[in-house]
């Protein structure tokens, strides 16, 4: 199928790329002058366009049967900013589909953030930018909206170091033991987005796939020791000092102009303990479920092959 993807030199972005074009599909990968191509697997078409402008985009959809709107800000210096780009794209983009490509099913990449803590709606800024994006995707008439929750794999920049230093043989743990949260292996997410391609039965819903239960930071660790084979020091930080340590990026932000790694707003999220996992309902609906289990996952995000424990080239 013709496929326009957003996102693609993104941690999951370039992965789905990567599985559309092994599934056959052609997929044109539509990238800001300023984004870092080099990682985009080959044989995607990548053109350079102003993805706030319908008028940019246009031009780029005509014959598109599937839309995949993965790119957003995961930090920002002000709400402001959060909902421009989030929800100010994510309009733009399904004002330009409307005119050029009606038929085509809109699939968006949104965020559990957008649910909130026990589903009670978001408490974040970024939360809210991303409920917006899905209240602008329910104007156009074919659309599925993907709440991933977080997605680990082997080469995100953003975890990266997190596993370097378990496989040194130490680990960090943010908020208190009853901290309870979802995630998904980053394969078994793009699988699951792929196959929507071809699922009418989810066409008009939010979907939320992840593995089937929320896992605890014990769980995490012991799936670190597992895959490294030697015992892990784990380091617990309460809430909060990681609320505080939010704080501190708020405050060093405002002097360096840099965006914070980790604010008051993250902290929260971080430090909750009450998400709720939906797995259960996408496997009803459509029957797909994960395929790795969370020790494999963890072994793949932690850089080692499964067979030999070999650490992968990714994280070297």
């Amino acid at each position: 199928m013709k496929i326009f993807l957003t996102g693609a030199s993104g941690f999951v972005g370039r992965h789905l790329v990567e599985e559309l074009i092994n599934r056959g599909h052609t997929v044109t990968a539509a990238v800001r002058s300023s984004s870092d191509t080099s990682h985009i697997p080959p044989g995607c078409r990548i053109v350079s366009m102003d993805l706030s402008s319908p008028e940019s985009i246009f031009p780029h959809l005509t014959g598109t049967e599937v839309i995949f709107h993965v790119a957003g800000a995961v930090k920002a210096r002000s709400g402001e900013e959060f909902d421009r780009v989030n929800a100010g794209l994510t309009a733009a983009l399904v004002l330009a589909a409307k005119a050029a490509c009606p038929d085509a099913l809109f699939i968006l990449t949104s965020s559990q953030a957008a649910a909130g803590p026990g589903g009670n709606g978001p408490r974040s800024s970024y939360g809210r930018s991303k409920r917006l994006a899905e209240q602008a995707v329910t104007g156009f008439p074919r659309y599925i909206i993907v709440r991933s929750p977080a997605a680990l794999g082997p080469d995100d920049r953003e975890t990266k170091a997190f596993y370097r230093w378990a496989r040194r043989g130490i680990t960090v743990t943010l908020g208190s033991s009853a901290v309870k949260f979802c995630v998904i292996s980053i394969s078994d997410l793009v699988h699951f987005m792929a196959d929507l391609i071809n699922m009418p039965a989810a066409e008009g819903l939010i979907l939320q796939p992840s593995h089937p239960r929320p896992v605890t930071w014990k769980q995490i660790h012991k799936a670190l020791e597992k895959t490294a084979g030697r015992k892990i020091l784990r380091i617990p930080v309460p809430s909060c000092v990681v609320y505080a340590a939010g704080f501190l990026g708020e405050v060093a932000a405002s002097f360096t102009g840099f965006l914070p790694l980790l604010d008051r707003e993250k902290a929260t999220d971080i430090t909750s303990t009450n998400w709720l996992c939906m797995q259960d309902e996408v496997e009803r609906i459509t029957g797909w479920k994960p395929v790795l289990s969370l020790d494999e996952t963890i072994a793949s995000a932690m850089g080692f092959h499964q067979a030999d424990k070999t650490p992968a080239q990714t994280l070297d």
